[in-house]
This record gives C-alpha cells, sequence and structure tokens, in this order.
C-alpha cells in the first residue's frame, strides 16, 4: 500500500458526520479519497425513515436508497488502496468480491463505532461481509476479544480510541449574545435515552439548570422549569460553542451499546470543556479522576458532583486544561487514528505477500 493510499470511503456524508470529517483528514494527509454516500443527498441525521425503512431496519436487511454498492464499484480501479466502510450497513459480499476481482491488492476495511456484538447493531449483510474484510477497526475494546467479533468470522481486528477533528472541536471564544444562545450551568449534547432523561429530570429537581441539545428530546420540554429543551442538535460550530458557554458538559454513555467511551468523550475536552462523565476503568485510564475530567456512578453522585464542582471555578478550569491536554498527548486526532489504521493495513499487507 502506497504512503498516501488512494480511498474510497463510504459512509454518511453529511457536513455533520464523523466519516466527512475522517474524510477531510485523509485528504489533509494527502490521500486521494472519493467519498461514496450511503443515503440521499436531501437526509441528514435529522430525517426520518419512512415506514419501508423502519422495517427493514428491524429484519436486518436495510436497503441501499442510494444505490452505494453499484456507485462503489463504478469507482474501483487498479489505482484504490482501501475501500474503507463507515455505517456502511447495506453493502454486500458480492460487491466486495467483485471489487476484490477488479483490484486483487484492494484491502477493505471496516470501521464501527458500535457494539457489533448486538445483533441489531449488524445487518445481515454485514454479516456476510465479515469474512472478506481484511481489518475491522472498533472503538469496543471489548469488540476485540477472541470470544467477540473473531467469534464471528472477522479475521484481524484493530481497537482504536474514539478521535476528534481538531478544525472542529476546539476553544472558542464567546461573544456576550452566544453565552444568551448557548450558555447553560450544566449542558449535555445528544440524543433521548430514558436512563439519560431520568439523570437530567434528577438534576434539575435537585435545583440545577441543565440545557439539552439533541434529538428525541419532545416529550420532555415542559417537564421541568429548571430543564431547557432546545428541541435540535448542536454540531460542529454550535457543538464548541456549547461546550464554552457550559461550566459542566455531561457526557453519558449507551449501555444497550456497552459503551466505556464515545465520541463526546473525547470532543468534549478537545473543546476545553469540564467533563463529567459516567465512571468505568477503561475512561478514567484514558482521564484521570478528578486530574482531568470528573465521573459519576448513578443520579445522587451526579448531582453531588455537579453541585459540588459549578462551585470551584478555579478548579473545574484546571481540570478542563488538564482534559485538554491530555487529548493532545494521547495523539487522539482523526489523522492520528487514520495513521494507525494505514499502518496495520500496511502490516497486514506484507505479512500476506511473503
Amino acid at each position: 500500500m502506497k504512503e498516501h493510499p488512494s480511498v474510497i470511503l463510504v459512509g454518511e456524508t453529511f457536513p455533520a458526520s464523523r466519516t466527512t470529517q475522517r474524510a477531510n483528514a485523509m485528504q489533509a494527509m494527502g490521500c486521494r479519497v472519493d467519498s461514496v454516500a450511503t443515503t440521499p443527498p436531501e437526509t441528514d441525521y435529522e430525517t426520518r425513515p419512512d415506514l419501508i425503512a423502519r422495517l427493514r431496519y428491524r429484519l436486518r436487511i436495510p436497503g441501499d436508497p442510494a444505490a452505494a454498492n453499484a456507485r462503489l464499484l463504478d469507482r474501483v480501479t487498479s489505482d484504490t488502496d482501501v475501500i474503507w466502510l463507515e455505517a456502511a450497513r447495506m453493502i454486500e459480499a458480492k460487491t466486495l468480491w467483485r471489487a476484490k476481482e477488479i483490484n486483487p491488492d484492494i484491502q477493505i476495511l471496516c470501521y464501527s463505532e458500535d457494539d457489533l456484538m448486538n445483533p441489531r447493531n449488524r445487518s445481515r449483510q454485514q454479516e456476510q461481509i465479515l469474512p472478506i474484510v481484511d481489518l475491522w477497526v472498533t472503538t469496543k475494546s471489548f469488540n476485540a476479544d477472541r470470544l467477540e467479533l473473531p467469534s464471528l468470522g472477522v479475521r484481524k481486528i484493530l481497537f482504536v480510541n474514539n478521535s476528534y477533528d481538531p478544525g472542529v472541536h476546539r476553544p472558542v471564544e464567546l461573544k456576550p449574545e452566544d453565552r444568551t444562545v448557548y450558555g447553560s450551568p450544566i449542558s449535555f449534547v445528544g440524543s433521548f435515552e430514558k436512563p439519560r432523561s431520568n439523570s437530567l429530570l434528577a438534576l434539575a429537581e435537585a435545583g440545577l439548570k441543565v440545557r439539552v441539545w439533541g434529538n428525541g428530546w419532545e416529550s420532555m420540554t415542559k417537564s421541568h422549569e429548571n430543564l431547557r429543551i432546545e428541541g435540535r442538535p448542536a454540531y460542529n460550530d454550535e457543538f464548541a460553542k456549547v461546550v464554552a458557554g457550559t461550566p459542566i458538559n455531561l457526557c453519558f454513555l449507551r449501555h444497550a451499546n456497552r459503551d466505556l467511551q464515545t465520541c463526546r468523550s473525547i470532543e468534549l475536552p478537545s473543546c476545553g470543556g469540564f467533563m463529567v462523565h459516567e465512571r468505568n476503568e477503561e475512561i478514567s485510564h484514558l482521564f484521570p479522576e478528578n486530574v482531568s475530567a470528573v465521573y459519576f456512578t448513578g443520579d445522587r453522585e451526579l448531582c453531588r458532583v455537579c453541585h459540588e464542582w459549578l462551585s470551584r471555578d478555579r478548579d473545574r478550569k484546571a481540570v478542563a486544561a488538564a482534559g485538554m491536554k491530555r487529548v493532545g498527548e494521547m495523539q487522539m486526532t482523526h489523522a492520528d487514528n487514520i495513521q494507525r489504521i494505514f499502518d496495520r493495513l500496511i502490516g497486514i499487507a506484507a505479512g500476506s505477500a511473503k
């Protein structure tokens, strides 16, 4: 594989997506990137799937509304080094076999931020391509265990921590009017889940004002006077402004996904935010407790921690600065992870050539 490979990246290519951020990082690294969208051009994260799409999702046989399989094959040439699949649940085994017929040296990788051991997180098409993929990249450390993804037929697997875009996730200076638009003592940016809503209500009932950005929170709009539901997400520059205007930034995990860390676990400190995160051994190893992040287990401790740290301005700023420094020390940009992945692909190619 070349030092700056030619990549076909298949995924959700909305402006706010991390797939787009990774494509931009690859281009900045000198790679030639050809993006293939898995969704029609008029859709984004807020687009509600129609009934047929929802039924196909439940049956784990997603459709291909953007003709991603055909468009992928149209782009494969003898010069293509890598097919990078990301949230590409509809790509079929026959598509990848045909790609390898066109170019036997092509390497195929899947990048996943979900727990693939949960059948709801993988399609039947994905199950069929598992043995074809040269490298499966996961942000779930436990998925690399031999009893997990390897037991499903994955041949090579690489765990990477979540990553961030330094051009997007960075500290910003707020104008006075920005503080009105984005500021709050406590904020959460993310989609609705019942455990999250319970925790946010606990904070509100404890007398703490919380602002929530994300999809699916409509039912909570009038749930408590201390809980402000924005009714929309905050992406890119708006996300950075929310973090800058918030003394305490919450990071909840998705327990159905067995999360130990999420993209927010890295994006919040990279924006210079003070992060209050659900406690577990993996994340506290990355960000030592009360040094570069603060942790909680359960709503009672969450309320206590938020009450305590809202009054500790100097200490809170020191922890936030340490978190941002820690992200830099661990080299957690998208480009850093992409280079780790390419290095592993080079090693795999060298091994197969022997």
